[in-house]
């Protein structure tokens, strides 16, 4: 019986001195592509394949390969579920099985600087035929800030859990960060049109246990 699924309601969490935390080796600018997804025909970015463009945890490195959304969020945190859900996904580097680290990203309603990857979005979605060859975007854009205005990458959940869509492979390393990323109304209804694709419902913890970086 499959025990390590995701998402989660996470609640309770335990707090933990991480010996490697979570690092960001991101450009500014990375290089993909918009893909159309053929089951929920919504869109997709997939990145070019560069090793050098990567996050690092638990003495691991995955490099980046790829943006999705969902709609509402997937995870809930102390039973909250927000409106949307970004899933930076990272393949790990040298591993002969396919093991995953996925960065989860709350999205909620609120004042932000909205990341010039929507408009690519919308006009994408308005045309499907477009050619779209290359598109860059700075992934950072998508990374919430603290109240000094830096990202916010020190807040975090971490467990182990599974794909949340078909055939829900218990591959994944997930990170979810605390902190919601806050965008206007207008950009989270355009975002739910372009990419948001259905939420599956939290599974349950058994006997897994989630940790935090922080204890407030």
């Amino acid at each position: 019986m499959e025990q390590q699924q995701s998402p989660i309601n996470i609640k309770k969490a335990i707090q933990s001195s991480f010996p490697d935390p979570l690092r960001i080796h991101w450009k500014k600018t990375l290089k993909g592509k918009i893909k159309i997804d053929p089951d929920t025909h919504k869109s997709k970015v997939v990145f070019n394949g560069d090793k050098r463009q990567k996050i690092a945890f638990d003495g691991r490195e995955f490099q980046i390969e790829q943006f999705h959304f969902h709609f509402e969020s997937e995870h809930w945190i102390e039973g909250k579920q927000f409106p949307m859900e970004l899933h930076i996904v990272h393949r790990e580097v040298n591993s002969e099985t396919l093991k995953l680290g996925v960065l989860g990203v709350m999205i909620e309603a609120g004042r932000g600087d909205v990341p010039k990857l929507i408009q690519t979005l919308m006009a994408f979605q308005a045309d499907e035929t477009c050619d779209v060859e290359a598109i860059s975007t700075n992934p950072w854009d998508w990374i919430p800030r603290n109240s000094k205005g830096a990202p916010d990458i020190a807040r975090y959940y971490r467990y182990e859990g599974s794909l949340t869509t078909p055939e829900y492979d218990e591959v994944v390393s997930w990170i979810v960060l605390d902190r919601p990323l806050k965008l206007p109304q207008k950009e989270i209804d355009n975002l739910i049109t372009c990419v948001g694709e259905p939420a599956r419902l939290p599974q349950p913890l058994y006997r897994r246990f989630v940790l935090k970086t922080f204890d407030n």
